[in-house]
């Protein structure tokens, strides 16, 4: 099927471009790309979070997925899911679980730019796993670089404020559980295709919100139903970039281009709803910008300062 050939046909695209341009601006051009599809992903739920429940949404975005993947599986004769490391699919879903639906949470009671920035102090879990489990040689600009990222997101937050909401510490648990998602499919790489990895958990997370979304479900509207397809497709396009920028790139650099994800999102909040960053989240979201642009060129700056 024509389908189950592009999902062929694309690897072989990434990894010439790979060679020719590195694995880590191939890695960090799918992770931008991602950041905008996924900017505009929120920008559609934080909308329908006014009247549908988090737990529709959920269900509708990973039956699109599993409806978008389902030639992957019939074209493979079911081989797309056969996997060398089961326990690390399963260990995959359950942390994706508990990651999207913090995450949708935040999205739905936060400024869309204050919800992105949660999400980044999973940098802090990813470059000490991505050390440790794989031993990546972060360095000292790869540490910089995270630096600024993550002083970037804490004057976002602006720590001297009043005691954390409930959506913010929602936000901060979906990002401890997300760190793990990463370096689970980073595992993942070594062993399954793309294919196989984006399979799982458009199966298994459909069963789970399977129940909870039905209990909770609201005819959708004619109106409603364009957000409701971008949230169905995004998932897709945004695992896709994901998985595939993690098999490129490093784990620890991934993570901090990752940042371009609250650059996103804070423009979609300003263009939709109106949400002005202060002063300081422009200050923060500069120096993620900065981080990102180190992240991006460290190989070069390190052959810079060799010579």
């Amino acid at each position: 099927m024509a389908t189950y050939g592009s999902s062929r046909f694309l690897p072989r695209i990434l990894e010439n471009l790979a060679q020719r341009y590195g694995g880590n601006v191939v890695g960090a051009a799918l992770i931008v790309l991602s950041s905008l599809v996924l900017a505009s992903m929120m920008g559609a739920v934080k909308e329908l979070a006014t009247t549908y429940s988090i737990w529709q949404i959920l269900l509708a975005r990973y039956v699109g997925q599993f409806v978008t993947l389902t030639p992957l599986i019939i074209g493979s004769r079911g081989s797309i899911l056969k996997s060398d490391r089961i326990d690390l699919q399963v260990l995959r879903v359950a942390l994706a679980f508990i990651g999207i639906v913090c995450m949708f949470y935040a999205i739905a009671y936060l400024p869309l730019a204050e919800a992105s920035a949660l999400g980044f102090s999973q940098t802090i879990f990813v470059v000490a796993l991505a050390a440790i489990l794989f031993t990546e040689k972060v360095g000292a600009i790869g540490w910089t670089a995270t630096g600024i990222g993550i002083a970037g997101v804490t004057i976002i937050l602006d720590p001297t404020a009043e005691v954390l909401n409930q959506a913010a510490l929602v936000g901060v648990a979906g990002a401890l559980a997300n760190a793990g998602v990463a370096i689970t499919v980073k595992k993942l790489t070594a062993t399954d295709t793309t294919a196989t990895i984006m399979c799982y958990p458009a199966i298994g997370l459909g069963l789970l919100f399977v129940v909870p979304g039905s209990v909770t479900w609201q005819p959708i509207t004619w109106d409603a139903a364009p957000l409701f397809a971008l949230i169905m497709v995004s998932g897709v396009v945004t695992t896709w970039c994901f998985i595939n920028s993690y098999r490129h790139g490093e784990a620890s650099i991934m993570a901090t281009v990752e940042y371009s994800r609250l650059v996103a999102a804070a423009l979609v909040g300003f263009i939709i709803f109106d949400e002005i960053p202060s002063a300081g989240a422009l200050v923060g979201i500069a120096l993620i910008v900065l981080a990102t642009f180190i992240a991006v060129r460290r190989d070069q700056i390190r052959a810079r300062f060799a010579r």
